[in-house]
Order: structure tokens, then sequence, then C-alpha cells
């Protein structure tokens, strides 16, 4: 969930060990005008192949880059959980030859949560409905076809197709979960918090790394929270999100069902193949039954409340249908 990251450090013993002592990265360095960086490698290679940077400034240094991507590789879509997380964390610290408890005091400046959504339809299709965010204050920072980017002062929200993110270097990415990501459909949602620690603090209520690891449960809590504040076209009635263990397959089948909601009802036609067989006979009985009923009030004004209760029958059965599958396979 945690990706990008930045951490500065202002104790002076850490900082004269990184930049002056016998350290194993030495042949990493790269001197600059102003400050001098260290590129800490992933060891991996290729197009997996990513560096986490350490810049030294005067009386301080930060680390930064994506702590998901140098851990798993950078066409990796897996999401970093709190384990590994920690494990990444470990790593670190010992390729720097500090201990884990110093790294933890760390303060984090800027910090991006998200999670790659394995998808049935197109990215386009729901990212391109997508027009605001929480409220107008909001700014719309980035329109493109396959992204959605609002900005407002410390914080980001983005939502966009993720595997043409990762194949925007001409690179046919081999999705190594086939069965997560089938089409290789993927959203990601992801939230940036940044401005120093006093402004992640503030809406996170940790400001270090080790309370991070301590208070995971925040980050879960914040991501769940934001994904409710985009706002769609199309969408009179908004449907609700009320996760019981946040799960990815929740998440996926909630922006299944606002994707769904922002089709027209004849864009909606054909995808009770969503459904069970059985779901599907019993849909298309009540549709006889309800049309049978109300054929002769359907006038112009009426007709529209009509399909409209029609969408909403058909997206609530493909709700209750993925929360079976889901308890199906918990059992």
């Amino acid at each position: 969930m945690v990706d990008n990251i930045t951490l500065k450090c202002y104790d002076k013993e850490v900082y004269h060990h990184l930049r002056y002592g016998t350290f194993v990265e030495k042949s990493n360095w790269i001197n600059g005008r102003w400050y001098d960086k260290l590129v800490l490698n992933n060891g991996k290679y290729g197009d997996d192949a990513h560096d986490l940077i350490i810049e030294f400034y005067e009386d301080f240094m930060k680390i930064y880059g994506s702590i998901r991507k140098w851990y798993y590789g950078a066409t990796s879509l897996d999401d970093l959980t709190k384990t590994d997380l920690e494990k990444a964390w470990r790593k670190v610290a010992k390729r720097l030859g500090i201990s884990f408890d110093t790294l933890r005091t760390f303060e984090i400046s800027v910090i991006e949560i998200g999670l790659n959504v394995p998808f049935d339809m197109e990215c386009v299709e729901m990212i391109h409905r997508i027009r605001a965010f929480k409220s107008k204050c909001y700014e719309l920072n980035d329109s493109r076809p396959t992204c959605r980017k609002f900005v407002s002062g410390f914080f980001t929200a983005k939502i966009y197709d993720k595997i043409a993110e990762i194949n925007k270097d001409n690179r046919n990415v081999l999705i190594r979960n086939p069965d997560l990501y089938p089409e290789k459909n993927a959203l990601r949602v992801e939230f940036t918090l940044k401005g120093g620690r006093r402004k992640v603090l503030s809406r996170l209520k940790v400001g270090t790394l080790g309370g991070l690891l301590e208070e995971y449960t925040r980050i879960v809590n914040f991501f769940w929270r934001n994904c409710q504040a985009f706002a769609f076209d199309n969408i009179g009635r908004r449907p609700s999100f009320h996760p019981k263990r946040g799960s990815l397959k929740e998440l996926t089948d909630y922006f299944v069902v606002l994707g769904l909601a922002s089709l027209s009802h004849a864009e909606l036609d054909g995808y009770t193949g969503l459904l069970s067989k059985g779901a599907q006979r019993d849909f298309r009985k009540w549709l006889r039954r309800r049309h049978e009923r109300e054929k002769d009030y359907l006038y112009p004004d009426y007709r529209i409340e009509f399909t409209e209760a029609i969408k909403w029958h058909l997206i609530d059965l493909i709700r209750l249908n993925n929360r079976q599958r889901r308890d199906n396979i918990d059992l």
C-alpha cells in the first residue's frame, strides 16, 4: 500500500557514517553541485531495476524513491503488505550499515499510499467519467484518457491505468499473476501527502517510519476513506462503500460498481454476464414482471425512472453475486 516515500534524517552520526565513513555502496556516489547523492540499487536487472536515492544537504539527509518497486521490482504489480514493508526497510537498513531502530526514527516528509485494482473493464471506461475529487478546491492537474490527477495544497489524488504507465517506455510487460489480471487491466488508485513531517502528521497522525509501521491501520483507513471521494458523471444514486475486511477484492468490486453506475442504460446492456447463470435467470424474470406491471406508465419522464430502477437492480445483484463469491472463497 505504501509506495513512494521521502524520509529525512537529522542524526549527525548517521549523516557522518553515510557521507564520510567506510561504506559498502561508496561506488554509487554521484557528486552534485549543491549536494551529493548516493544511489542504492535493488540488485535487480533490466526493467525491474530500481534505485532509492540518498541526498546529503548541509545539515540533513533524505532518502526517497518507491520502496515498493525497490523491493518487488519496477514492473511488479504487487502492493506492499505491512509485513513486506518492514522487510523492505530492514533490508535497506542492512545495506546502509545502520540499525533498523535508527532507521525507524527517520521523519516522513512525503508519502504515497496506493493500490493496484484488478479490473474487468477497460480502465479508460472508468477514468474518463471521473469529473472531480471531493470538491472544486481540488484542481484537475492531469486529464489524459488514461489518468485523472487532482491536486490541492499538500494533497494529491490520482487514478490511472497502471499497465499503460508501466508500458510507457514501449515495454510489453509480462503480467506475473495472470489469474489476477487476466485482461492486463489494472486501475491504480493512489493518494500522496507532502509538505514535511508536520503536514503528514496532521493528516495521518504518524510522522516517522517507526510510527508508520506501528500504526499501519491509519494508512489503511486513510486510503479507504479517500476512495469514496472521487466524483463520477452519470451517477444519480452513489453506491456506498463499507469494507468488512479491507481486502483488495472488496475494493475491486466497489470500482466495478462505480464503473457500472457511470454507464448509460444502453452501455449497461450485456453486463448481466457478470452474474451467475442462476442470477441472470432471476434478473430476466424480475425484468419481465416489472415491465408487465408498469408498461402502461412508460411516458417519457417515468421511462427514465423505470430504466434507472432496472439499472440499479442489476447493479445490486452484481454486488450480491460478488459478495457470495467472496464468502465462498473464504470458506
